[in-house]
């Protein structure tokens, strides 16, 4: 089952999917302290049976909202191509190697020793582009990780140590353990 949120309101979006749903479904989407996002409300048009109920697939709606929205500032935007998400901090200039302390109103760059080579590692595009496939799975299946493990012929542990790096580099929201998206 695929899904798709669209704007309504400021924070409304409708969410439609494949199969469609007895009744039109809003959901209102909003920042949780981590930076995700999640859901904050509900508005089913319609009776809310239980088997409608039982249908709205919440864990999926939140991953599409993370997959197809973001947050510039205090405003949630959509449909920004990966290339363009901000990230959680800005990107370190050529005279740094990242980023010193967990804390983003405290970081300070990290000077880059002369003895370092930049070369360690994948490239940011190599972990964008594990971003956008882990986004594009998590929004069909329980299991994104598995699946990018099995079609590049790796390992799932490889395939998590990829988009735990994802996120480490602001391509990816902040998880949450035991849910996918």
């Amino acid at each position: 089952m695929r899904g798709r949120l669209y704007p309504v309101t400021e924070d409304w979006y409708e969410w439609r999917q494949d199969p469609a749903l007895s009744s039109s479904v809003l959901v209102r989407v909003t920042v949780a302290g981590g930076g995700r996002l999640v859901i904050s409300g509900l508005r089913i048009d319609g009776p809310p049976t239980a088997e409608l109920l039982r249908a709205i697939p919440v864990g999926r709606i939140e991953a599409a909202a993370n997959a197809q929205l973001c947050v510039v500032g205090d405003t949630i935007v959509g449909d920004l191509p990966a290339s363009r998400r901000p990230r959680p901090l800005a990107a370190p200039d050529s005279g740094s190697d990242g980023w010193d302390t967990v804390d983003p109103v405290r970081a300070v760059r990290r000077t880059v020793r002369a003895d370092a080579t930049r070369a360690r590692g994948r490239p940011d595009v190599f972990y964008r582009e594990v971003a956008d496939a882990y986004l594009d799975l998590a929004q069909a299946s329980h299991r994104p990780a598995s699946e990018i493990a099995d079609t590049h012929g790796v390992p799932v542990s490889t395939a998590h140590r990829w988009v735990k790096e994802a996120r480490r580099r602001g391509f990816l929201p902040p998880g949450r353990p035991g849910k996918t998206g």
